[in-house]
């Protein structure tokens, strides 16, 4: 073999083996695909959530029973179209639940004091209404 035949070999196998690492590391373009999905959903829950806080301030420090009042695109899933789940836990605070796809706790760039991890299937999030919501960021790609 010619040298130019070993430089072709060496390139062609570190290409080989920097896709088979990507692919290892962030997962295929399907798992890419639901985590996008639950990043969807984790903006609409904590846009529910500003509301839900909103009513609170405005309407006499009271949580809403329910969330009928609410407009349907706001209290649905983006993804499934499933309702999320809303609970009372006490007079200062409320649960807001919905089903994810993936697992955010396990991925390898976790940053563990980001408050929107959470594990694959149903997931509630404990809320607050005198604290402010951070809507978590979804890229547009």
């Amino acid at each position: 073999m010619n040298r130019n035949a070993w430089a072709a070999l060496v390139a062609t196998s570190a290409v080989v083996v920097v896709l088979i690492l990507g692919f290892r590391f962030l997962g295929g373009p399907g798992n890419q695909r639901l985590i996008r999905a639950d990043q969807r959903t984790l903006q609409t829950l904590a846009q529910l959530a500003e509301q839900i806080n909103l009513r609170w301030q405005t309407g006499g420090k009271t949580l809403p029973p329910n969330l009928d009042k609410f407009p349907d695109p706001a209290k649905k899933n983006p993804v499934t179209g499933a309702l999320f789940t809303y609970r009372l836990k006490s007079s200062s605070e409320y649960e807001l639940c919905a089903i994810f796809l993936t697992d955010s706790r396990n991925a390898p760039d976790v940053n563990t004091t980001d408050p929107w991890l959470h594990a694959k299937g149903e997931y509630c999030f404990s809320f607050d209404p005198a604290q402010s919501v951070n809507i978590p960021w979804v890229p547009n790609y």
